[in-house]
Order: structure tokens, then C-alpha cells, then sequence
């Protein structure tokens, strides 16, 4: 079966909206690929080439291919992934040239090949990052998280979801509420609760990924631990936490901040990522005059994490 392969080059700040434009658009899966994506692969001492013309990605942006099944009117796809491309500079985001590139692929290429840019990722003190179909033999501290993003954005090699890792890692403890705001497939949720949290309510808009996100969860014995629910923001949402993760957009984020107060247990902790670096002031104001106390602030490189803190 052949696929239609519609390939855009943006930005890193827009990445995600891309993907999700994508979605929206009907493909029926969809992959990334960054300079970081290649330089992970050429550390693993199993590989014994990468092609130099994938070291000359420009570190500043994100190569986003969608996938559509030849029986759809992929045309007609490709002009609402347009619209929705060209709208993004209105949201505050700046997509760059978006140069696209529409080729025929077959279905065994696509589905397969994407899955050499992700190997085992170790963020953190010790958390391991591992797809399903690499092998990796844990140490005795470490703590592995199996992932498999199936048709969903998500494998936790990217600085965003790095980001939130570590801190979760460092401010969670033995017996904490945890709500993680635009779940992704989960893996953050996962480590929340390898980090030994009582409950994990995660929340995502997209079907695709609640799905996956939940299938994640039993690959990883969590299904009693980690609930996964469908949603936007905070609708779905009637829990206080010790702990609130979102490793999502900016312009998310900076909404979130207005309406999080009444969900976090006093002196809960905030976790945020997914926030590029032009746009860490309009965070930092935002959770300013929400009476946040801003605790640490990290940058990997054009995002950044940070972390705040509720008080009265």
C-alpha cells in the first residue's frame, strides 16, 4: 500500500502545533526528526553510520513528516494543513518558511524507519527512557520507563519532556497526587509513577494519544496507578495534587497559570516545559501575578523548564 509523505520544515517553537496541524488534517501518523533526533543515534556505540547529510540539519529546526493512506483525499488534507499552518503566527508562534515536500512512500518504510531516531534515553539522575523495541539492560538504581509512541508525538527524547523528567524526579515523593496537563503519550505520567506517586490523573485533548497513552500505562504495570483522561486543560479535572507537570505550549501554559491555584495542595509544585526561550517572560509574568514563587528555571537548548511554586 503506498502513503502520501507530506514533509515541513519549521520551526522548533512550532513543532508541536505542526504536529498536532497534522492531525487535524487526518495523517494517520506522524514523525519528527532534529538535529538532536541524529546525534543521539550517532552516540549509540550499536551504530556504526550516520550520513553526513543528516549532521547538516539546521540545529534550529524540526523536520515534521504526516502520513496519509491513498484512499484519502490527501489534496484536500493538504489545503487544511495549510490553513492551519498559516494561522499559527496568530497564536504567537513563529512556524518560519514551513518549505514542504509531498512524496509516495510504501507503508512498510514508513512505518518502520522512523523508529532508528529513538534510542534509550537516560535523563536525570536515574530515569531510563527505553521504546519498546530497543533492548536495554537496566542497572540496579535505575529506573526504565517502555514506551511506545505508536501513531502519537511522544518518546521522551525531547529537551521539553528532559525537562520535566528531571524535576519530577527531584520534587516528587513516596505517596504524592500527581496531574499531568497535556499528557502526550504518557511518558511523564509513567514516571510519576515509577517515582513511587499514589495516584496520576493525565489529561490530553487528542483521542490518539489518551489511547496510546493508556496503553502505555499497562506496558508498564501502571493501569492502577495512572488514569488518563480526555480533555482540555483542567475540564476533566476534580483532584488536588502535591505535584502539577504540563509540557506544553507556552501560550498554554501562561493560560493554565490563571486557573491552577484551586488544584494544587498548598505549597504544590508546578512543573513546566514546552516553553521556548523568546517566550519564558510571558511564563515567568504570568505565574508572577498568580502569586507563584518561581523556584528554578533550565534551559536545554531553545526550550526551557520551570518550576513554581503555589504559596498564599
Amino acid at each position: 500500500m503506498l502513503w502520501k509523505e507530506v514533509q515541513i520544515t519549521t520551526t522548533l517553537e512550532a513543532e508541536e502545533a505542526v504536529v498536532n496541524a497534522f492531525y487535524e488534517a487526518g495523517a494517520d501518523g506522524v514523525a519528527i526528526q532534529t538535529l538532536q533526533d541524529v546525534l543521539l543515534i550517532q552516540q549509540d556505540p550499536k551504530v556504526n553510520f550516520v550520513d553526513d547529510a543528516l549532521l547538516e540539519i539546521d540545529p534550529n529546526v524540526s523536520i515534521v513528516r504526516g502520513y496519509f493512506s491513498e484512499v484519502e483525499d490527501t489534496e484536500e488534507a493538504v489545503h487544511k494543513l495549510i490553513t492551519s499552518v498559516k494561522m499559527l503566527p496568530s497564536c504567537g508562534l513563529d512556524p518560519g518558511d514551513c518549505e514542504m515536500m509531498i512524496t509516495e512512500v510504501d507503508e512498510e518504510d514508513w512505518a518502520n524507519s522512523w523508529k532508528k531516531f529513538y534510542k534509550p534515553t537516560k535523563v536525570g539522575k536515574s530515569i531510563i527512557i527505553k521504546p519498546t523495541w530497543e533492548p536495554y539492560e537496566p542497572e540496579a538504581d535505575e529506573i526504565v520507563i517502555n514506551i511506545d509512541p505508536g501513531m502519537a508525538f511522544g518518546t521522551g527524547t525531547h529537551e521539553t519532556t528532559q525537562l520535566c523528567a528531571i524535576k519530577l524526579e527531584e520534587y516528587i515523593k513516596p505517596g504524592d497526587v500527581v496531574l499531568d496537563i497535556g499528557c502526550g503519550t504518557g511518558v511523564l505520567s509513567l514516571i510519576a509513577g515509577k517515582l513511587h506517586a499514589k495516584k496520576v490523573v493525565a489529561v490530553d485533548f487528542d483521542t490518539l494519544a489518551v489511547q496510546i497513552a493508556r496503553e502505555n500505562a499497562e506496558l508498564n504495570e501502571l493501569g492502577d496507578m495512572v488514569e488518563i483522561r480526555e480533555g482540555n486543560l483542567l475540564d476533566v479535572i476534580d483532584e488536588k495534587a502535591d505535584v502539577i507537570v504540563a509540557n506544553i505550549l507556552a501560550a498554554a501554559i501562561v493560560e493554565l497559570s490563571g486557573i491552577i491555584r484551586p488544584y494544587l495542595k498548598e505549597n504544590g509544585i508546578f512543573i513546566s516545559s514546552g516553553i521556548i526561550i523568546d517566550r519564558l517572560t510571558d511564563v515567568l509574568n504570568a505565574l508572577e501575578a498568580e502569586n507563584f514563587k518561581l523556584l528554578f528555571v533550565q534551559q536545554m537548548g531553545e526550550w526551557v523548564g520551570v518550576v513554581a511554586q503555589k504559596r498564599d
